[in-house]
């Protein structure tokens, strides 16, 4: 592993958390008001992303210059572009097409201007971030063919592989606790609820939007101010809050007859 001192992506600051909060804000805006399904892919792979993101740079080699050391990637940037990039096959005109280019190139570019951020890695995380949303893309079908107990499983498994990867890096054990939380909230919500979008009213969009983002923010604020941290704190934040979007909101939603149930022929939204 690539020592702490020769990792200038690996920092834990106020402004990767507040990143992270607004990742999970926009897709949990998606899940609650647009689709459950698209909401739920973006979410995942943009954690998937990051994840990978941090664990390249953890374990691969630098490359070394007479006056720097280059990491393969960003994991800022690789996530933020691995996000917009999903939503690529789900445009049509060329303009929604560069709409959905301009977020990871502004990061880029604020992360080069501001923050010294080498061309090199900028254009890694590009790549790898793009090859990320592409190879789901790709694989899709096969996927979709799996039998449930199966992605269930993969859901599981793949967030304590990367807990076991990122260990040594406590605070970003946030990051499987995420995948874990929102992998097993997504299957006890389509178990359990099956919540309606399509048929919500605006209002309704409106409440969830509020309370899900207000949550996320809270949490947030809880966990700055909250002196006691355990080894586990960061996995037991990241479960709570991939489960605060997938299943908590939509019980929510339900309980209090904000959202209705889908039909059993599949609203998929």
């Amino acid at each position: 592993m690539i020592p702490p001192f020769s990792s200038p992506f690996l920092i834990h600051s106020v402004w990767s958390e507040w990143l992270l909060i607004s990742f999970l804000v926009l897709v949990g805006i998606i899940y609650w008001t647009i689709s459950k399904k698209i909401g739920f892919q973006a979410l995942y792979l943009t954690i998937f992303s990051l994840s990978l993101g941090y664990i390249i740079t953890m374990y691969l080699p630098y490359l070394y210059t007479n006056d720097q050391l280059l990491p393969l990637t960003h994991p800022h940037i690789q996530a933020v572009m691995t996000l917009f990039s999903i939503f690529i096959p789900l445009v049509r005109r060329q303009v929604e097409i560069i709409m959905c280019l301009i977020p990871p190139l502004f990061i880029s570019v604020i992360y080069l201007l501001l923050q010294g951020t080498p061309v090199f890695s900028i254009v890694g995380g590009i790549l790898i971030g793009g090859f990320i949303s592409y190879m789901y893309y790709r694989s899709f079908d096969w996927i979709e063919a799996m039998p449930e107990r199966y992605v269930f499983g993969f859901a599981i498994i793949v967030p304590i592989f990367i807990g076991i990867l990122i260990y040594p890096q406590n605070d970003f054990l946030i990051l499987p606790g995420l995948l874990l939380g929102s992998g097993i909230g997504i299957a006890l919500e389509q178990y359990k609820l099956r919540i309606s979008i399509t048929t919500s009213s605006g209002m309704s969009k409106l409440i969830a939007l509020m309370i899900g983002s207000s949550g996320l923010i809270l949490s947030h604020l809880f966990f700055l101010f909250n002196p006691v941290i355990f080894t586990l704190y960061y996995s037991l934040l990241g479960f709570l809050a991939g489960l605060w979007i997938t299943f908590l909101i939509p019980l929510l939603l339900f309980s209090t007859k904000l959202y209705g149930q889908q039909s059993k022929r599949g609203d998929t939204a």
